[in-house]
């Protein structure tokens, strides 16, 4: 049955997938950005729906002064059969931690740190005796590059063994995302190596003992796109799961590339899916060919339900934040209040685009090349701040069009590295309500404002300026609205929306 990739579009990074009380659920990382890590139920693998986040309070997640691309990194989600896990690094506290749910409905435990356990990309494996492992590899230590493994008492987050170095990989950079799993007689330790760039690959090893040794793969790596020409690229990171049928599957990252023999993207990584079969020796084979296309042919149980990530939000009708509503860091609760048949009071903060600290900041994750952005709002009672719109990518590279009340002023600015400068600036017509807008294509942002139905362009500027291979960032393009002032300072924002392919 045919499908399209990719099955999350945009920024939806380092995914890991499991099954629990008949359903998939699928994570993905988020970094800098609150509420942690979406979660995606599924009843056949291709057609997914959030379920909210996994960590939504303060409490279960800190992302103080977390600088670009820290966060949360790679969470994997495993099942016992009687609960959900998900455990995760906090880079911006370099922390392992895991939480769980008994009901997907009821919402996530508080954290459980792991004491002892150093590193990036933990996992969790449940043995068939009820032993629970957890992996990981090293990072940014005097540690042997590789996997390293211990046995965790899953109550308390306690380390029930050494930490132990299972293996090296295949000699290729940055061994990580480790996944152990078992079929048949054997334990299988999937992983990714060669970074998460253009060298990104897939490898597995097998060991008769989940202690190893691993014997590497035949044919590994099992899935790459290196020194291949592609739209798809950078593929790596994958996770391994089984379907009712007893067909297998994995989900892996993957950019969609702009350009030609330059490559650049600025969607961020996507999740990807493959079907897997296995060979008389009983090792996988990924797609048949070991590589990932567009469109793809697989045993699906059900059609791929064709969906725009389209969505225009009312904010007059709405009494909550819809959780495709992203912040940047931890937010301050009480800069979003939402008034009846008026729309959302976002208040003012003294953080700005630029900083590293608390931002009134409202985005959502660029899904397509081609797209429109719309935020209408009411100014009345804002008459000394700075509000506006943006692309983000990170504090240091970004576009923005800022609305300055205290002057009537517009202008467009773009942030590229150490280069920020202002392309232009207008006297606003007099006026309390304006609608700010980008559109985009393949290769440029297209921005513009509307006051009383009169659209007046602003300028255009490169997607490839915000591109992870200028920028160096982990994330991928959110458009945003902000407000940039003090509390004493608020908009009404009214509406927001965005369209893909228009």
């Amino acid at each position: 049955m045919k499908y399209h990739n990719p099955i999350l579009k945009g920024f939806y990074p380092d995914p890991s997938v499991c099954k629990f009380k008949g359903k998939y659920y699928l994570v993905t990382s988020t970094f800098e950005y609150f509420p942690g890590i979406p979660v995606f139920e599924s009843d056949d693998l291709v057609n997914w729906e959030q379920k909210g986040h996994c960590l939504d309070k303060n409490s279960q997640l800190d992302l103080t002064n977390s600088e670009t691309s820290k966060g949360l990194f790679a969470p994997t989600i495993r099942s016992d059969g009687k609960r959900l896990y998900i455990i995760v690094t906090n880079v911006t506290i370099m922390r392992n931690f895991y939480v769980y749910t008994d009901d997907i409905e009821a919402g996530w435990s508080e954290p459980i740190f792991i004491d002892g356990w150093p590193g990036i990309d933990p996992s969790l494996f449940f043995d068939d005796d009820g032993k629970v492992y957890i992996q990981g590899n090293a990072y940014k230590s005097n540690e042997a590059l590789g996997i390293y493994q211990a046995e965790i008492d899953i109550t308390t987050g306690k380390l029930l063994s050494e930490r132990t170095y299972i293996c090296a990989g295949t000699g290729g950079k940055a061994p990580e995302s480790p996944h152990v799993f078992k079929r048949d007689s054997f334990y299988y330790l999937l992983m990714a190596e060669g970074g998460t760039e253009y060298g990104h690959m897939v490898t597995i090893f097998r060991s008769s003992s989940v202690w190893g040794p691993y014997e590497s793969c035949p044919s590994n790596p099992i899935l790459t796109h290196r020194s291949i020409q592609s739209e798809i690229q950078c593929v790596g990171h994958a996770d391994m799961v089984a379907d009712d049928l007893g067909n297998w599957w994995m989900v892996c990252l993957g950019i969609r590339v702009k350009g030609s023999h330059s490559y650049y993207h600025h969607l961020g990584r996507e999740t990807f899916l493959t079907p897997v079969t296995w060979n008389s020796e009983r090792w996988p084979i990924v797609n048949k060919n070991n590589k990932l296309e567009l469109e793809m042919d697989g045993p699906l149980i059900n059609p791929q339900v064709i969906k725009e990530n389209s969505v225009s939000y009312n904010f007059m009708e709405l009494d909550q934040i819809p959780d495709r509503i992203i912040f940047l860091r931890n937010p301050d609760v009480n800069n979003y209040q939402f008034i009846e048949n008026k729309g959302m009071m976002m208040y003012g903060s003294e953080g700005g685009l630029s900083d590293v600290n608390t931002v009134s900041f409202l985005g959502i994750r660029q899904s397509e090349f081609k797209m429109y952005f719309s935020v209408e709002i009411d100014f009345s009672n804002h008459k000394q701040g700075k509000f506006g719109i943006s692309t983000f990518m990170s504090k240091d590279f970004h576009y923005s069009v800022e609305v300055d009340s205290a002057y009537n002023k517009i202008s467009f600015r773009k942030k590229i590295g150490s280069i920020n400068y202002i392309v232009c600036e207008y006297d606003l017509p007099a006026t309390s309500s304006i609608e700010l807008k980008v559109t985009a294509d393949e290769k440029y942002y297209y921005f513009s404002y509307i006051v009383e139905e009169n659209e007046h362009a602003l300028g255009q500027a490169e997607c490839a300026f915000l591109a992870s291979e200028l920028s160096g960032t982990f994330t991928g393009t959110i458009l945003g609205t902000y407000n940039h002032g003090n509390k004493k300072q608020v908009v009404l924002v009214e509406k927001l929306s965005y369209l893909e392919n228009q």
